[in-house]
Formats: C-alpha cells, structure tokens, sequence
C-alpha cells in the first residue's frame, strides 16, 4: 500500500492506482485511521469499524475497516477497496503515525461559507469590501471570471431576477465584481486564487449538505427526497409548459450526480457548475431565477 500526501494537503492511501482513485483522508484524520488499523491489526476475526470522516475531500463520508471470519482484511472507502495482509496494516499504520511535515497552501482568502441566509451561504471580500452571494451565483460567477482570464477586456452583468452581479475586466492586470452598492476588486495576482476560493467554496457547502445524510440505513431516502423535490418542484415552476418535464428528467439526473452517495467530492463542485451552466445558459431567462432559488434551498442544508 502507498501514501501520499496530495496538492491540496489531504492523505491518499493506494494500491496500483494513480488520481483520485484511492481513499482520500484529511491530512489531520491521519492518527484517527492509524489507530482504527492498529486495532484491525490486533483483531484476529470477524471485526468491522467504521469511520466517519471530519473532513469533505474525496468521494465518500467514511472508510470501513473490516476482519472477515476467515482472517482477510479490506478497507474501503471513496468508492476503492483493498486486500491487506496483517504487516500491510501495521506497516500503513507507522506510516500514518509518522507523516513528514510539510506546508500547506491556506484556503482562499476570498471567499468564506457563512450561515445560510435567504439562500445566501458565501461571502466575496478583498480589500475591506464584501457581498454575499448564492450557490448557484457562485456558479455563474466562478464560469464569468474563467471565461475573462483568456481576454483583454471582459464585461458581464449576470442578471438573476432583479438581482445582478457585475462581472468586468477593465484591463490587463485588475478585474471589478459590483452588487449592488458594493465593489469587490481583484488583481491578476488574485484572480485564480479567487476562482478557487469559489470553487472551494461550493464544494464546502455542498459536502455539508452531504454529510447530513448520514451514514445510517435511511441515508439513501435522504438522497432520494432531494432528488424527489428537484423534479417535483421544477415540475411546478414550469406548470403547462411543455419543456418542463425533459429539464425536469435532466436536472433531476444531474441532481443525483451530485449528491449520490459515493461521488467523488471535487467531482460534486464540477457537476454543481455545470448544472447552473446548462440553466444559466440554455433556458429561457424567466426561468433561471425560480429554479437557481430551488437550487439555493435544495442543496443547502439549513443552519
């Protein structure tokens, strides 16, 4: 079995794999999985242990520790499962144990998850000024500044109901986002680390909303009741309309490849993006703001 310690900070424990195929952990959750395999060590049969992960990197919630009757061992987790002899266990365990210290690149400054309010669960500040935004606002806007970083000028006011975001480039070197009243500005040097700083921040919210399905035998009627209201209430929102039950059928389905059980969680994120792409960018524009409020309830847990 490998270990190795990933850009973004977080533990990756393999065996023949290469990516994102391996059980992720946080690179604090390190001494709690040394310890769960030290007892899976000891244990000569039929054990199971459970963790449940304090942290949102890679595609599940929990990594499973099992000694079947006849003396194998697997762990399993983020959609991987390995056969381990009893020195592999020990052996993964020491090294758990004793990780070479190493810096890790800090979140993004720019934008921090809040407690949801009226939707709004993300705050965009530099330089003393702040707005908040909503999930699927992140969305768009994360996909208006990408698509600025390869221009000379780039100007784009995003218009969500009565609600509007502006999104410019005024030159080589500095980029404006205004709502409202309020003026957040960024420099070439803060750009991608804001673009990321967006990006984490959706994840985070949407692994929040995750984690509260639990792990317990009802966590797929959790999954499933989202799903269910994605459909029924975009159902609603379209009424006679006859386009409405095709783009109900394709937001419901994209819904359950974001927040099924076992997806990978960047892969979550980038699923989220593409869904408010698709209405930001293919619907008529009378329905972008009732659906992207379904969306800032349904995949928010509240506070």
């Amino acid at each position: 079995m490998y270990i190795k310690i990933r850009q973004d900070g977080s533990l990756g424990i393999g065996r023949g794999t290469e990516g994102d195929a391996e059980i992720t952990m946080g690179f604090g959750e390190a001494h709690m999985v040394a310890a769960a395999l030290e007892k899976l060590a000891q244990t000569a049969r039929n054990h199971k242990q459970t963790y449940l992960k304090t942290t949102n990197v890679g595609g599940g919630n929990k990594i499973d520790f099992v000694r079947a009757d006849d003396g194998t061992i697997t762990i399993s987790g983020d959609k991987q499962t390995y056969f381990c002899t009893e020195p592999e266990i020990r052996e993964l365990a020491k090294k758990l144990r004793h990780l070479p210290q190493i810096e890790v690149a800090p979140p993004s400054d720019y934008v921090q998850k809040i407690t949801p309010s009226n939707g709004l669960c993300l705050v965009v500040s530099n330089g003393g000024q702040s707005f908040k935004l909503r999930l699927p606002e992140a969305a768009v806007l994360k996909t208006s500044i990408r698509s600025s970083i390869d221009s000379r000028y780039f100007d784009e006011t995003i218009a969500i109901g009565q609600r509007q975001i502006m999104a410019s480039r005024t030159s080589d070197l500095k980029w404006q986002l205004r709502v409202g009243e309020s003026i957040v500005k960024f420099t070439a040097f803060e750009i991608e680390a804001f673009i990321a700083g967006l990006h984490n921040g959706i994840l985070d919210v949407l692994m929040d909303l995750v984690k509260s399905f639990g792990s317990d035998d009802i966590s797929d009627i959790r999954v499933k009741s989202v799903l269910q209201r994605i459909e029924q209430d975009t159902l609603k929102i379209f009424k006679e309309d006859k386009s409405g039950k095709a783009i109900a059928k394709e937001l419901t389905k994209r819904t359950k490849s974001i927040v099924g059980i076992g997806e990978f969680a960047d892969e979550r994120a980038n699923r989220f993006i593409d869904m408010c792409k698709y209405v930001n960018a293919n619907l008529d524009t009378i329905w972008i703001e009732p659906i992207f409020e379904l969306f800032s309830s349904a995949f928010v847990p509240p506070a």
